[in-house]
C-alpha cells in the first residue's frame, strides 16, 4: 500500500501551524507540524517529505536558509514559501533557490491547499 505524502509544515507562529493544520485535516489531509527549520531537519522521516511550507522569516535558520540546507542534503522538494513581508530581493533569492511558490501571509488556506495539490499532482 502507497504511503500518503509527508507535508510537513514550519513555522515559528503556533497559531499559523495549528490554522494550516486544522485546514488540512479538514479536508483529510495530515500535516506534519515543526516550530523551527533546525526542528525538521531533525525528522526522522525527512526523506519520506514530499512538500514544505514555510515561513520565509523566523528565528535561527530562515526558509531561505532550510531550502539551501535541504539541497545541499540532496532533498529535491516543494517548497511554498510564506512572508508577511515580501520583497524583491526575497523573490529572486526564493526564484534562485528553486523555490515552487511565494505567497502573502495571512495565507489563504485554500489556496494552501490547492498549491500542494497541484505539487503533489493531487
Amino acid at each position: 500500500m502507497a504511503h500518503p505524502a509527508v507535508i510537513c509544515v514550519v513555522d515559528d507562529d503556533d497559531e499559523v501551524r495549528e490554522s494550516i493544520d486544522a485546514f488540512f485535516r479538514s479536508a483529510g489531509i495530515r500535516i506534519e507540524k515543526f516550530g523551527s527549520a533546525e526542528q525538521l531537519l531533525a525528522f526522522p522521516r525527512l526523506d519520506e517529505m514530499r512538500c514544505l511550507i514555510t515561513d520565509l522569516h523566523m528565528p535561527g535558520m530562515d526558509g531561505l536558509d532550510l531550502q539551501r540546507e535541504l539541497k545541499r542534503r540532496g532533498r529535491d522538494v516543494s517548497v511554498i514559501l510564506m512572508t508577511a513581508f515580501p520583497s524583491e530581493d526575497a523573490r529572486r533569492r526564493a526564484d534562485a533557490l528553486g523555490i515552487s511558490s511565494f505567497i502573502m501571509k495571512p495565507a489563504d488556506p485554500e489556496e494552501l491547499l490547492d498549491k500542494v495539490e497541484a505539487l503533489l499532482g493531487s
